[in-house]
C-alpha cells in the first residue's frame, strides 16, 4: 500500500512540476499571482493587502491567512432590477473601511473561477487603484498546498478617495455605440444557450446586436486534481488572435461577473476595453433592440 500512495505521489509531483516548467518557459501573466508567490510575501511580511472577494459566510469557513473578507456583492446596487457599480460618493466609505490605500499592493483571490475576484479588481480599478493581482486558482489551488486559518483578519482603515478611472467603464450610451459602430466590438460573455436566445435571465431573449460570444470555460486549463487554472498567455494569445485589436472593445455579461474576467484577460492581452456596467439587465429592462 505504501509503495502505491508512493507512486500516485511521485506522479502527482511530476505532473505539477511539468506545469510548472511550462509556465516558467514562457512570458508571465500581468496582474496575476501564483501561490507560492503570495505564500512567500506572507512569510516575509511584504506590505500587501489581500482581499477575500467571496462571502461573507465562505470566508468564515476558511480563508488565507491576513485575508481581510471584502465580498463582491458589497460593490453593488440594485436599480429597477439591474445591477450596477456604487458611485464615488458610495463606494469611498467601503474603500476607507476595507483599508483600501495605493502605497501597498492589493492581491484579491475568490474560490477559483476568478470572476468575483476579476469584478472585485475592475471595480478597484475604475476608482483608481493601479496596484492590483489575481490569485491563480483561487482558494481551490491554493487549499491544496497551503492551510487555511478561521481567524478573520480585521482592516485598519485608510484615508483613500478614490478617483474615477472613466477609461475602463462602459454606460448604456457607449454600449449603444458600440452595438453599431464599426470603431467598437461588443463581447458578451453569457453562456451559448442565453447568446443565441434559449435561456435568458430576463423576460429578452438572445444579444446585443453585432455582440460576438466568448465564454469564461474557454480561459482555463483543469488540472489531474480538477483545478482550474487559467491558460498561459501564448495560450491566451491564440484565443485573442482572431479578435481585432485595432477595434475598442466592451464586455458584458448579466451583472457584470463573467464580463469582467473577459474585461481582465483581454486587458492583459493588449486590447483597449472597458466593462458595459449594467450589462444585459439594464438593456434587457431599458427594452432596448436585441438579435439571436
Amino acid at each position: 500500500m505504501n509503495k502505491y500512495r508512493i507512486t500516485i505521489f511521485s506522479i502527482i509531483f511530476l505532473f505539477f512540476s511539468g506545469l510548472n516548467s511550462t509556465y516558467a518557459n514562457e512570458r508571465q501573466h500581468k496582474w496575476v499571482i501564483e501561490g507560492s508567490e503570495l505564500q512567500q510575501k506572507i512569510n516575509e511580511n511584504q506590505p500587501i493587502i489581500i482581499f477575500d472577494a467571496r462571502s461573507q459566510e465562505q470566508y468564515q469557513q476558511g480563508h488565507i491567512s491576513t485575508a481581510i473578507s471584502f465580498p463582491t456583492a458589497l460593490t453593488y446596487v440594485a436599480i429597477n432590477n439591474a445591477y450596477y457599480v456604487k458611485s464615488i460618493k458610495k463606494i469611498a466609505p467601503l474603500l476607507q473601511q476595507k483599508g483600501v490605500t495605493t502605497s501597498q499592493q492589493i492581491i484579491i483571490y475568490d474560490q477559483g473561477d476568478l470572476k468575483n475576484a476579476a469584478r472585485l479588481f475592475w471595480v478597484l480599478e475604475l476608482y483608481g487603484i493601479k496596484n492590483i493581482a489575481i490569485l491563480n486558482g483561487g482558494i481551490n489551488a491554493w487549499s491544496e498546498q497551503y492551510q487555511l486559518t478561521k481567524i478573520a483578519t480585521i482592516p485598519q482603515s485608510s484615508q483613500y478617495f478614490p478617483v474615477l478611472n472613466s477609461s475602463v467603464y462602459a454606460s448604456t450610451t457607449v454600449a449603444k455605440v458600440a452595438a453599431y459602430s464599426d470603431l467598437y466590438q461588443l463581447y458578451d460573455s453569457r453562456t451559448l444557450a442565453e447568446f443565441i436566445g434559449e435561456r435568458s435571465a430576463t423576460d429578452k431573449f438572445g444579444h446585443i446586436p453585432t455582440a460576438k460570444n466568448i465564454q469564461n470555460s474557454v480561459f482555463f486549463n483543469t488540472t489531474i486534481t480538477g483545478t482550474n487554472l487559467l491558460k498561459t498567455p501564448k495560450q491566451l494569445d491564440a484565443i485573442f488572435a482572431t479578435l481585432d485589436k485595432n477595434r475598442k472593445s466592451v464586455t458584458y455579461c448579466n451583472k457584470g461577473l463573467a464580463s469582467t474576467l473577459t474585461y481582465f484577460l483581454m486587458k492583459q492581452a493588449g486590447f483597449k476595453v472597458s466593462h458595459y456596467d449594467g450589462s444585459w439587465l439594464e438593456w434587457s429592462e431599458k427594452g432596448l433592440p436585441v438579435e439571436k
